[in-house]
């Protein structure tokens, strides 16, 4: 391919028009017409990097031990981050949106769910992650997947209420099915409606804890092949979270109540609050409110749990953004977002379920912004973002072009903008500043062009 020096090109245009004598009105003019050099094979686009928050996220998963976060969008993309400037890119060729997302954790690989109702399996062990094995369900819609802490099999739940197996290793259906009719009381002819929770009790994953749309929850032995204990409440369930001891789990429901079961009681649950309910004096229930979306539970060695929460607002508070809710010990903060939640994560100490998890911070996926809260300190205050994500945020109001920048001058800007620390932040290190996660080029190494664009908005952007 053919060079041209776009300078020189632009430099001689300028002499040429600068040499030229001021023309007469109506006289012609010597360079009416310009001889063009330049041909449509003289340039190729060529995509460099792809930077910004993910269009329509849809979900998201963490790596607790490599400190990988990802995110699916409602177009088949999948983001990767890891530390403060590292990022890549993929996308399902279907295009579908990503339903749910699985770490193998610390393996480098991942799991996707699409609502086309297709599993793949992401290989993150090479410089561009790619796709290993692909498996598609055609009489059955996914609804929901779970993949325990270092095992082999991926438990697959559908709108039909039975639950599939796929052997991750080989990525081939197993021949054993949890079906509805079976998990069910046998006396009870109704649908219990689409698996909307599927875990393993931390203590024994011989024991799989089904969560149906109508209110039913299931204790399933994969040994016997049957159910252990059956709990039913007369509210949708949304979510469903274990205890880390492995007695004791939490649904989250449609009226905005959270119930507590113990698995050996399955008569009654053990308690059921209402945490944004207005609480009657006549002793009656609760008012009911929004549908709590999602709850996690969360233990630590030195004090109360943490119980986080999305949804469940009263439905008094009209207009209100939407809000993400802490408890702990008897308090409860109530922490507002710019915008709807798509997802949340907390993020824990250890990977095993089965120990103490010691919550250190919260990830909220919002519909376009990603939020980190610090659970360590009072008030629960946000990490800075390692990730620029937001270059949208504000709208553009200038724009510069500098070439043949002094070597010193660009790192050193990129060192200004990473000491500056906004007040209200915590001020401790977010997640992503750990050892692992990958590692970012120095600033030195981002580009081989001495070229700059200034980007001029309410926040400022320095693009190299």
């Amino acid at each position: 391919m053919k060079k041209f020096n776009i300078r020189k090109v632009l430099d001689g245009l300028t002499a040429a028009s600068s040499s030229s004598p001021p023309a007469q009105p109506g006289a012609p003019r010597e360079n009416d017409v310009v001889q063009e050099t330049l041909q449509s094979e003289h340039f190729q686009l060529c995509k460099t990097v792809r930077h910004g928050f993910p269009y329509q996220p849809s979900s998201m998963a963490f790596d607790p031990v490599q400190k990988i976060l990802a995110v699916g969008t409602q177009t088949g993309a999948l983001r990767l981050f890891g530390r403060a400037g590292v990022e890549c890119y993929c996308q399902h060729e279907s295009g579908a949106a990503v339903i749910q997302l699985q770490f193998l954790i610390n393996e480098g690989a991942l799991v996707s769910a699409l609502a086309d109702d297709s599993i793949h399996l992401w290989n993150l062990r090479q410089k561009i992650p790619a796709i290993l094995h692909s498996l598609k369900f055609n009489r059955e819609r996914i609804t929901y997947c779970h993949l325990p802490f270092q095992s082999k099999w991926l438990y697959i739940g559908t709108e039909r209420g039975n639950i599939h197996i796929v052997n991750v290793e080989s990525f081939t259906l197993s021949g054993y099915v949890i079906m509805w009719n079976k998990a069910i009381e046998l006396s009870t002819k109704t649908h219990p409606g689409p698996v909307v929770h599927i875990s393993d009790n931390p203590m024994d994953e011989g024991k799989l804890l089904i969560g149906y749309e109508c209110g039913v929850v299931v204790l399933w032995d994969l040994k016997s092949k049957k159910a252990d204990c059956r709990y039913t409440y007369d509210e949708a369930i949304h979510s469903v979270a274990w205890h880390h001891e492995g007695k004791q789990f939490v649904c989250s429901h449609s009226d905005g109540t959270l119930t507590t079961w113990n698995i050996r009681a399955q008569a009654k649950s053990a308690q059921i609050i209402t945490p944004h309910g207005k609480q009657p004096k006549d002793g009656k229930k609760p008012e009911p409110c929004k549908p709590i979306l999602k709850v996690e539970y969360k233990t630590t060695r030195a004090g109360d749990p943490f119980m986080v929460l999305s949804g469940g607002l009263s439905y008094d508070t009209v207009g209100r953004r939407a809000c993400l809710t802490v408890m702990h010990g008897k308090s409860t903060a109530v922490l507002e977002m710019d915008y709807p939640i798509v997802d949340f994560l907390t993020l824990c100490e250890t990977p095993y379920p089965n120990d103490f998890q010691e919550p250190y911070a919260v990830v909220v996926l919002l519909e376009k912004d990603l939020v980190l809260i610090d659970l360590g300190q009072i008030g629960y205050p946000i990490f800075e973002n390692p990730y620029p994500l937001t270059i949208h945020e504000s709208p553009l109001t200038c724009c510069e072009y500098f070439v043949d920048c002094p070597a010193e001058l660009i790192p050193a800007l990129y060192s200004v903008g990473s000491r500056q620390k906004r007040q209200g932040y915590s001020k401790r290190e977010g997640p992503s500043a750990e050892e692992t996660g990958g590692k970012a080029l120095r600033a030195t190494q981002r580009s081989s062009s001495p070229d700059m664009l200034m980007d001029q908005s309410n926040f400022g952007t320095l693009l190299h």
